[in-house]
């Protein structure tokens, strides 16, 4: 029997090798139920051109969109990891996709104080705009990152460096300064709009009537419960779940120890002969 199709949508500051990554990766978890269709963007072609949220959901998506759904003969479910289920949502809003479904893994849609990852991106914009160098070097400051971590990291959290050591090697990119830019605005303002702020996406969610299944990690302090919550208010689907994972953090649900268990809850919330009572619901909890 043919597997139904599952586009795939990374993060800020990823590619499409994050659902590969060789004995992590969702991607082999998810294969098991759907032909995947990972994507990375920008696309070739927009390369040259500086990037960021908006120019994603307006440039590069509309293109995606189409080339996979000609290439499925259908339309795909859509399976978003932190930026990418942000990108899937406000797509959706937008009509810029008509997906049957969404899930949505680490994705928030409003914005708690981080204490680290802010003046890290101020910092390196900041560098950026006294040099001209117009790309931010992420790579390099996961490397450096890494070492500092690693000099004080307790025992169990060495696995996670490890994990992320990997993850730079295949599936990190430097990004435009714009990126960071956009990034920047939402967690100064708590609010997930476009460039110039006038487009709340979180509130264009209302016209969202597709199913969508929204999963966070009790551990996740760049998309905490509170952050996933705004998502699940906004939307008008009759039938939307948001779902915890206990011990989840940002990188174990999409490419760590959670893999599994997020496959089994996409699994489960796509599948069109699945029943309702086999759903997880609001309260829904998954090890």
């Amino acid at each position: 029997m043919r597997k139904p199709p599952l586009l795939l949508l990374h993060g800020i500051c990823n590619n499409a090798n994050l659902f590969a990554v060789e004995g992590h990766g969702l991607g082999p978890y998810l294969s098991r139920f759907f032909d995947l269709y990972p994507v990375s963007y920008p696309l070739d072609r927009h390369r040259d051109r500086p990037w960021d949220f908006d120019f994603h959901m307006s440039e590069d998506l509309p293109l995606i969109w189409k080339q996979v759904c000609d290439e499925a003969g259908e339309k795909p479910f859509v399976f978003g990891y932190s930026q990418g289920g942000m990108l899937a949502m406000a797509a959706q809003a937008h009509g810029v996709i008509d997906a049957p479904a969404i899930v949505t893994a680490g994705s928030p849609f409003s914005f708690p104080r981080i204490p680290i990852y802010p003046p890290l991106m101020k910092a390196w914009v900041k560098i950026a705009s006294l040099t001209g160098y117009r790309t931010v070097p992420v790579k390099l400051g996961g490397r450096l990152l890494c070492v500092l971590f690693a000099a004080a990291a307790p025992p169990e959290r060495v696995p996670d460096i490890n994990l992320f050591r990997l993850l730079l090697k295949t599936a990190t990119v430097n990004v435009p300064v714009e990126t960071f830019v956009q990034a920047l605005h939402w967690m100064r303002t708590r609010n997930f709009t476009d460039r110039s702020g006038t487009i709340n996406y979180t509130e264009r969610f209302v016209n969202i009537h597709t199913p969508v299944c929204l999963i966070y990690g009790s551990a996740d302090r760049i998309a905490p419960q509170s952050a996933v919550d705004a998502g699940y208010t906004a939307v008008s689907s009759q039938r939307k779940a948001i779902v915890g994972i206990p011990g989840g953090t940002h990188l174990s649900m999409t490419a760590g120890s959670q893999a599994a268990a997020i496959s089994e809850i996409t699994h489960a919330w796509c599948c069109k002969d699945c029943e309702e009572d086999e759903m997880p619901d609001r309260s829904s909890r998954f090890c």
